[in-house]
């Protein structure tokens, strides 16, 4: 093969892969996660690399997100096959042919014509991923992908700007006012004393809106607001439906939910429908959650209100504990099954 086509080859798969993760990467934004983690996750799903971290959880723990993961990896796999085997035979055949022409001359400028054309794409690609591009590309793709969803006039579309430990900032595109929003203003809604968000700002079409206690929200307002990821997604998306968005159920009485991972350490949301025997009863100072399994809890919420721990808090059942320490032994205190196994 000739060299410049070889280079041509090259630069064609590395924008045409580089292309796909953005889009994957849009995808899975869409569901609640930043593109900031997901990207590694998306690399290695197209490639086919198999290298995951305890991040890859965020997407196995949701049914859209492990959808998602798997269009992803047989994409790449239909790309790795079929389309790279498709382009080395055409270039092949580019080249064979044009070799056949006497004229030297003719073929070395088709050869050019070629590679340019590759470095252009390549180049554009790299062009897409400078930042103040790239965050337009990226809502471009978040507004086809809205406008062409079947869900898009029943559902609210939650995107992560950034995790901040527990919290995160968020940006909502209302197309469907929450029941507890319609009619009332901000203060009357009071979003931080129900689900302990604040909201930051409201764009509404081209103009921002001034946020006093008087506002109300309207229907394609996009709003960005500050607080716990799974109470917002409470807020404006599982209220609307009659079933909520599933979680995954790893034992048998209490629903953990991965938040967010840090390394060997995770915050997580716990639905306490059966106390561990080692809180069942125990107030705070006498339970040894963090001596003993580093663990801390960062809020609970009982009968839809949110309760600072001290000392003297107990753990009831019905209660939704948001905790933060090691996975493992988040897992295995309040993981029933896995204590039957050790048994």
């Amino acid at each position: 093969m000739n060299f410049w086509l070889a280079i041509s080859l090259i630069l064609a798969v590395a924008a045409v892969y580089l292309f796909m993760i953005e889009i994957f990467s849009v995808a899975f934004k869409l569901t609640g996660l930043a593109t900031k983690k997901i990207r590694f996750q998306v690399a290695s799903l197209f490639t086919g690399a198999g290298f995951t971290t305890q991040e890859s959880e965020l997407i196995t723990n949701d049914d859209r997100r492990r959808r998602i993961a798997v269009i992803c990896m047989y994409t790449g796999h239909i790309f790795s096959v079929v389309f790279m085997g498709l382009i080395i035979n055409v270039i092949i055949s580019i080249g064979n042919s044009l070799n056949e022409d006497k004229s030297g001359r003719t073929w070395t400028e088709w050869y050019f014509i070629v590679f340019y054309v590759s470095v252009f794409i390549f180049l554009l690609v790299l062009f897409i991923k400078i930042k103040p591009i790239n965050v337009r590309f990226q809502r471009l793709l978040e507004n086809i992908a809205i406008n062409t969803s079947k869900r898009k006039r029943n559902s609210n579309i939650i995107t992560v700007l950034d995790y901040y430990g527990k919290n995160a900032i968020v940006e909502i595109i209302l197309n469907k006012i929450p029941a507890f929003a319609e009619g009332v203003s901000l203060y009357e809604m009071k979003l931080t004393n129900k689900y302990a968000i604040n909201l930051l700002s409201i764009k509404r079409g081209k103009r921002m809106v001034d946020v006093t206690k008087d506002t109300m929200f309207r229907k394609g307002d996009i709003i960005v607001a500050y607080g716990l990821i799974s109470e917002i997604q409470e807020a404006f998306v599982n209220s609307l439906n009659e079933k909520t968005d599933k979680t995954v159920v790893i034992d048998r009485t209490n629903e953990l939910k991965l938040l967010n991972n840090y390394g060997a350490n995770a915050l997580m949301e716990i639905d306490v429908d059966e106390v561990p025997k080692e809180l069942d009863g125990i107030k705070m100072k006498d339970s040894h959650l963090t001596d003993r399994y580093s663990i801390n809890i960062v809020i609970i919420k009982r009968n839809n209100e949110y309760i600072f721990t001290d000392k003297d808090t107990v753990i009831q059942n019905g209660d939704i504990v948001t905790l933060f320490g090691p996975y493992k032994n988040i897992k295995h205190l309040f993981n029933n099954e896995d204590k039957e196994k050790d048994a």
